[in-house]
């Protein structure tokens, strides 16, 4: 490092000598500076001597500025190697100690790690978020769960590891969430496909279609907003158990989320959300409606539903006043006095 300032410092000092010696030998070309033979020769011969060194010292440069970033790159893997080792041995740690999540979903998210391999290394937020639909849905088998998520996110990484790192630069996070969310697709759908043969009900009529325009225009439309709010209590109907509505209420947010997300970026991103489609599909019968009829038939529909619908009543669990807006009036309150 304290050689590339030392070159640095000499390049500057080598570029004022080549500029001042052009600025003579142009000024004295013009008449404007009145030079000696001797004195024109020896600004001709140190902008020739200054120009060759700085090239030269300029190559020096590069070459150490090449091994200084070789150094860099190799301590840099170093120190991100060294990190995440000592974040998957403090793991258990940070679980015990969180103090954001329920004592059962940490006791969950422990059982979790249990169950893994060695070889497997999940971030605490994919823990977590498998944890609570695991304990949601009371499911024990958690080797097989690992197992579903490693297939979905290595067939999700092989459907988008053709598209333009530039256009999905920004969508890392999704990379780990959409997986989690197919996932749990997969098991809310075998869920109640597992209720129903229990309990001897009808057979599973499948999730309604939903309808892109509904999520590309949310939040511009009241009624791309009113059709996603009916799309999701039909499927809140097909859940049987509290559980299984409970797990929908919260995988819906998930879904909206990650949809909008990649609805926003337009054209550059319909093939990952087509990899995302395609895998909810395959995994969970979730479906988009593509026939142009049943399209017009159901924007009809929706326009029919919201003229006739009331929309000055509110919720039953409706309140003014949020748990998190109390919060935050206590702790400015505090912050004040």
């Amino acid at each position: 490092m304290k050689a590339i300032v030392a070159l640095e410092n000499i390049i500057k000092h080598e570029e004022k000598r080549v500029s001042t010696a052009k600025k003579q030998l142009a000024a004295c070309e013009a008449g404007e500076l009145k030079l000696s033979f001797l004195e024109k020769t020896s600004t001709e011969n140190t902008l020739e001597e200054s120009t060759a060194s700085l090239e030269k010292h300029k190559e020096e440069l590069a070459i150490l500025m090449q091994q200084d970033l070789k150094e860099l790159e190799e301590k840099e893997k170093l120190e991100e190697s060294i990190k995440r080792k000592n974040y998957y041995k403090n793991q258990r740690v940070r679980i015990k100690r969180n103090k954001v999540h329920s004592s059962d979903i940490k006791l969950e998210a422990l059982h979790i790690l249990d169950e893994l391999s060695q070889s497997t290394q999940l971030e605490d937020s994919t823990i977590y978020d498998i944890a609570q639909i695991s304990f949601k849905l009371n499911l024990t088998m958690h080797e097989d769960l690992n197992k579903d998520l490693k297939e979905i996110s290595d067939e999700f990484e092989s459907l988008v590891s053709k598209i333009k790192e530039e256009d999905i630069q920004d969508l890392q996070l999704l990379n780990i969430r959409i997986p989690i969310i197919i996932l749990h697709f997969k098991i809310l759908y075998e869920s109640i496909l597992q209720t129903i043969e229990d309990k001897e009900l009808a057979p599973f009529s499948g999730f309604p279609k939903y309808e892109d325009w509904w999520i590309d225009e949310l939040w511009k439309s009241h009624q791309a907003y009113f059709a996603l709010y009916k799309w999701k209590n039909i499927i809140s109907g097909l859940c049987i158990t509290t559980e299984q509505k409970i797990s929908w209420n919260l995988l819906f947010n998930s879904w909206i989320f990650a949809k909008k997300i990649i609805n926003s970026k337009g054209a550059q991103c319909f093939e990952y959300g087509f990899a995302f489609d395609k895998l909810l599909f395959k995994y969970a019968q979730v479906d988009e409606e593509l026939d142009l009829t049943n399209l017009e038939t159901m924007e009809k529909i929706i326009k029919k539903i919201t003229i006739n619908e009331d929309f000055t009543t509110v919720g039953q669990d409706h309140k003014i006043v949020t748990a998190y807006l109390n919060y935050k009036k206590k702790i400015m309150e505090n912050s004040s006095s």
